[in-house]
């Protein structure tokens, strides 16, 4: 009774923090959040105290570890302005527009996204143009792991805040975030992120969802050798420092789609790969 409780005040936690069917309010999720780790919540203790900034307890609670804290004291310290304040952007290119965030992430969260995923990583897929259904293909390599609502946590709701701030778009047209992995020689293709209206499949998902505008890409780590993001049509590689994320239109001010923004995830020559895909639609999901 309790756990399923307790599930059911960590679901309304995030809802609150997202504004998903709740007006969004920071305070009431992060006291839904504490009232679901009273329950023994895991994932809900582990993210109060990741919040808190006590990185090892969140860590240790994580790995499975029977965790006895005050939770109402963490709650308490946790400080909302500083976990939504947004580092300034930088202009990489005005035309395509592409920008910078440098440091939107700690070193903490990076890892944190990362062994969230990592048991749950799956060959990645890509969407079949003609029915717009996920399909396995050989021009992506790499691994991936979604997070939708059910496996989301506050992290990712203060996070995705901040994604909102420097994009400028709501958290409401944000698609479920993803977890890439590239081992060495793990690739994606030069590809598209905009869904072209002339495929079927995609024409259906634009009318239904609306055109994915935006991809921004966090870095999770850097110790990795290779594995930059290809623009070839702008003759640039971008690789990101862990804690930036890099973002691009993809579509032109007027709506119209940007065909420069063609890109490849490259693979890395050495070491593992981990990013963060951020897609965001012109209308709320």
């Amino acid at each position: 009774m309790d756990k399923a409780r307790a599930e059911a005040i960590h679901a309304t936690a995030l809802a609150a923090a997202e504004g998903f069917g709740v007006p969004q309010d920071w305070g009431a999720a992060l006291d839904l959040l504490r009232q679901a780790a009273e329950l023994g919540h895991e994932l809900a203790q582990s993210s109060l105290a990741a919040l808190a900034g006590d990185w090892a307890a969140a860590r240790r609670i994580a790995s499975g570890k029977q965790a006895t804290a005050d939770w109402r004291a963490l709650r308490a310290s946790v400080d909302i302005d500083a976990q939504t304040r947004t580092p300034a952007l930088k202009i990489m290119s005005a035309s395509p527009r592409v920008a910078l965030v440098e440091g939107i992430a700690s070193p903490d969260l990076c890892d944190w996204l990362i062994e969230r995923a990592r048991p749950r990583l799956a060959p990645a897929l890509v969407y079949n143009p003609d029915t717009g259904g996920p399909e396995h293909a050989g021009v992506r390599t790499n691994s991936e792991c979604p997070f939708g609502a059910n496996t989301r946590d506050l992290l990712f709701a203060f996070l995705r805040s901040r994604f909102s701030t420097a994009t400028e778009l709501p958290v409401a047209a944000m698609e479920q975030p993803i977890v890439l992995h590239y081992l060495p020689g793990q690739q994606f293709e030069p590809h598209h992120d905009y869904l072209d209206a002339a495929a079927p499949g995609y024409a259906k998902d634009i009318a239904d969802r609306g055109q994915r505008v935006l991809t921004l890409l966090l870095c999770l780590n850097d110790d990795y050798e290779g594995g930059e993001t290809h623009f070839p049509m702008l003759g640039r590689r971008f690789r990101g420092r862990k804690g930036n994320a890099l973002f691009f239109w993809n579509v032109e001010p007027n709506g119209n789609t940007d065909p420069r923004t063609l890109h490849a995830g490259l693979p890395p020559t050495r070491g593992e790969k981990w990013l963060l895909s951020q897609w965001i639609r012109n209308r709320e999901q």
